[in-house]
């Protein structure tokens, strides 16, 4: 019995160890060593520290090396006995250890390397006098660290939010945070424990009873068999006979009411609604986007403004009856939902399998900072005392309790301070205004330095240029790093901000910067591009004209070709026929028609001798120029030429076709005498009249 309480005394020093919220880092942590001689806070809240003659910085988290040029330091001549520090204004440290004076840029956070240049007599005998020397712990700060059983120790500070850093000579840094409330631990046969375990565990075989507003009791066994207790009859109405679709469901968690008659059913493998009026079932709206994550539901819980509240092993879920939506909440430490339960201002907590998170008005996580232990909460198992504390009961014969206004405080919200940046995956000690368009790959790592409460910080973040909405970081180290690869060029703004516990913003802290343009999308090089474009566009228009200008030659050389293969086509045809068809000695509709005029108006004069070019001319309506340049395109004769040659083949067909005399013939055809017609009649046909008559004889 001894050796148990004795285990379950050590036990609980354990617990009150590990959830008292002091912190330990080492070189785990970033530290170069575990010698730590000296450590001085920024005036950004960031800590300095000397682990002999390594620095290094915090980031909110833990530590990064800074970069440090020890053969540009100030040599001492003589060797000091200890560390020290002196403030010049509010930027410039001048840090010595035994041999060597350092010169720190707080603003800059880096080495200034011109030490020597900047020490005169009057600044090296201050910084190497009494003054200059580490301060020693005061016995408030001993007394904390005598009751914490640290050992060794070379300084202790305390920082801006009242927390304790003790430095040691092998054993790296203990931090102590600043004093607050703390839950309490209940363990054994505290009632609390068993009250905040009345709201799973029921008496019997019962796993949940619901008081309904008839009276009623609606009730589950551990059977999985709903029912109705009538207390009065002291009897039971079974469900499960009357609605089969009951007995699909395993393990019936919980009900909680959503209206005067309907009541939401949770259980392990799914949800659902029954109407304790009608005694029907209905699906619940929103179990298909709930059961995306998990179908084991664990706890259910409606609020003072009907919003419903729906944990699972896998998501913390809220719907507003009003809408039909349902939202996944996000931010949480651990997503396994054990509990839920309203504070006196109606604000909702959470048990989870990782401590315990606030939820409205928002989320806050309340881990080993804040004095909870990091272990599983129970099942359904927290409640509201009449005191106004909240009750978590965990495992193990645990439960832990408070007044949620002094767990959380009232804090204001700390700037936010960006702790490292990298290009390229490279640090850099302060970003360049002007970037390539190469160095597009960027990483910002920022944090409030919140030593005491960092589980407390949430933040937001967004690159101006690239995003307008802002992104969220919430995972309690009280460190968030935010990455953007392959940029584009442009102008880029930086902005971030973190709140507390309250849910106030704190200010935004910005960072500008720009990504240049490659050369080759620079103004220059856009007008380079456009002369050549325009250049080659104009050699191309050139070429293409050029090219046009041949096709079209080209293609009117063939036409004139053509024109002349049908011209002399024609004027063969014209030449080698007696008879005159319009249509085969032209080549277009028109020459057509006014050969066709010219025939006619010949035809219609045909044996007048006196008839002549200037008649035809005027009989056509044309004027004897046009007329001769037309008959010289057309058949290359003058219009003379073309009346006679109609006369003559016009005679030719009357010797073919008519018995008519020679004399008779050109008589007709307008010549005067025989011998005219049969000298122009042998010109044309090669042979005279009487010899041209018969060959046809003999056809």
């Amino acid at each position: 019995m001894r050796r148990k309480l004795l285990l379950l005394l050590w036990c609980l020093l354990v617990c009150v160890n590990h959830i008292s919220g002091q912190r330990h880092w080492t070189v785990a942590d970033g530290l170069p060593t575990g010698e730590v001689q000296q450590i001085v806070e920024l005036p950004n809240g960031q800590m300095l520290v000397n682990c002999e003659g390594v620095f290094c910085i915090s980031n909110g988290r833990s530590f990064d090396v800074v970069p440090c040029d020890q053969s540009r330091a100030y040599q001492l001549s003589r060797y000091t006995n200890g560390y020290g520090l002196l403030r010049e204004g509010d930027s410039v440290l001048w840090l010595h250890d035994f041999y060597r004076i350092f010169c720190f840029d707080a603003r800059q956070r880096l080495f200034i390397n011109d030490t020597g240049n900047r020490l005169n007599d009057e600044l090296l005998k201050s910084i190497l006098s009494d003054k200059a020397s580490t301060p020693q712990p005061t016995l408030s700060q001993r007394n904390i660290i005598d009751s914490l059983h640290i050992g060794d120790i070379t300084l202790a500070i305390n920082d801006r939010q009242g927390g304790l850093w003790i430095g040691t000579r092998s054993n790296g840094i203990f931090y102590q945070p600043p004093h607050r409330a703390k839950p309490e631990i209940h363990t054994g046969d505290d009632p609390l424990i068993g009250m905040a375990r009345s709201a799973s565990l029921r008496k019997g075989q019962t796993t949940f009873v619901f008081e309904l507003p008839d009276g009623r009791q609606l009730r589950c066994d551990s059977l999985c068999r709903l029912g109705y207790y009538l207390p009065e009859q002291q009897t039971t109405i079974s469900l499960n006979d009357k609605l089969p679709a009951l007995n699909k469901y395993r393990h019936m968690v919980g009900a909680c009411p959503l209206d005067k008659d309907w009541m939401a059913i949770y259980t392990q493998n799914g949800i659902f609604m029954l109407n304790t009026k009608t005694n029907t079932l209905a699906s619940f709206p929103h179990a298909n986007e709930i059961e995306r994550y998990s179908s084991k539901y664990n706890c259910m819980l409606k609020d003072h403004k009907g919003m419903l509240w729906i944990g699972t092993q896998d998501g913390l879920f809220v719907a507003n009856p009003s809408k039909t939506a349902i939202t996944r909440v996000s931010g949480l430490s651990n997503n396994c939902i054990r509990s839920l339960v309203l504070d006196e201002k109606g604000h909702v907590w959470a048990g989870t399998s990782y401590g315990v998170s606030r939820i409205t008005p928002t989320v806050v996580n309340m881990g080993t900072d804040d004095g909870l232990p990091a272990t599983s909460m129970m099942d359904r198992a927290a409640c509201l005392t009449e005191d106004g504390r909240l009750v978590f009961a965990a495992g193990g014969g645990m439960a832990v309790a408070f007044l949620p206004d002094e767990l959380i405080g009232s804090e204001k919200p700390l700037p936010v301070v960006l702790t490292r940046m990298e290009i390229n995956g490279e640090y850099v000690q302060r970003l360049p205004h002007s970037l390539s368009h190469t160095q597009n790959y960027l990483t910002f790592q920022f944090s409030t330095l919140n030593y005491a409460t960092p589980s407390h910080d949430r933040y937001r973040y967004r690159l101006g240029g690239l995003e307008q909405e802002w992104n969220s970081c919430n995972d309690g180290s009280g460190l968030c790093i935010a990455s953007y690869k392959a940029l584009p060029p442009g102008n880029y703004t930086f902005e971030v901000q973190a709140a507390t516990a309250s849910g106030e913003w704190g200010p935004v802290t910005k960072l500008e910067f720009v990504i240049c343009q490659p050369w080759w999308f620079t103004w220059w090089a856009k007008m380079l591009y456009c002369c050549l474009v325009l250049s080659i566009a104009g050699r191309l228009i050139a070429l293409y004209l050029k090219k046009k200008k041949a096709k079209m030659e080209y293609e009117n050389d063939q036409r004139v070709n053509r024109l002349f293969e049908l011209r002399e086509e024609a004027r063969h045809q014209f030449a080698e026929s007696a008879n005159i068809a319009p249509e085969k000695i032209t080549i277009n509709a028109e020459e057509e028609k006014m050969v066709s005029q010219m025939l006619k108006a010949i035809e219609a004069h045909i044996d007048d001798e006196q008839y002549n070019a200037d008649q035809l001319a005027r009989d056509i309506a044309m004027s004897r120029a046009s007329l001769y340049k037309k008959m010289q395109t057309i058949l290359g004769i003058t219009p003379t030429d073309f009346i006679r040659n109609v006369r003559l083949k016009r005679a030719a067909q009357l010797l073919a076709d008519t018995q008519l005399s020679i004399k008779e013939i050109a008589d007709r055809v307008g010549f005067v005498t025989a011998r005219n017609f049969s000298s122009q009649f042998k010109k044309m046909f090669g042979v005279t009249p009487s010899e041209y008559r018969e060959p046809q004889k003999l056809q």
